[in-house]
């Protein structure tokens, strides 16, 4: 069993390098907010002095960058997991980006309807077996559980049927 050494443990949360380390670290598994990675290090119980000294480095670095962040989620989340541009906004929100930059790069992502399209097609043939009211339903029922609005799961229902 490992013991810590008590002034260690104390010495190493407020040392900046290794404060870098660990964010790099934390950084290399998938991009980050500046907010993540404030919380992370808060989690680390890293001092506040040096969380600062760290994000400026990253910041300075460019290893940190909200805007990028945030259009590499957008990109993702529509691609990968077919989600809304409301939901889009409430996650970006969580992330801690702010709303002018929110609504800045919801302005250039993909429309909607486009990915309630996309999130259709790829779904479509694992229900196909449904009787088409089924179908409907179960569709209709995805579609808003991503965070789409009535009328744009009407509107893919129409163009898909």
């Amino acid at each position: 069993m490992r013991t810590k050494h008590p002034q260690w443990s104390n010495s190493r949360k407020e040392d900046p390098d290794y404060s870098f380390n660990r964010a790099v670290r934390y950084l290399s598994l998938r991009a980050r907010s500046k907010k993540e990675i404030e919380e992370y290090l808060l989690k680390k119980n890293f001092e506040p002095k040096t969380i600062s000294q760290t994000i400026k480095k990253l910041l300075e670095l460019k290893f940190l960058n909200d805007e990028e962040f945030g259009k590499q989620w957008i990109e993702s989340r529509q691609k990968y997991k077919g989600k809304s541009k409301y939901v889009l906004k409430n996650e970006l929100q969580t992330k801690g980006l702010n709303k002018e930059l929110i609504e800045k790069l919801l302005q250039t992502a993909e429309d909607d309807i486009e990915t309630a399209k996309d999130f259709f097609e790829r779904k479509k043939d694992k229900i196909k077996h449904l009787s088409k009211e089924d179908f409907e339903k179960k569709i209709i029922g995805m579609l808003q559980r991503k965070g789409f609005r009535w009328d744009v799961v009407k509107k893919v229902l129409q163009i898909k049927s």
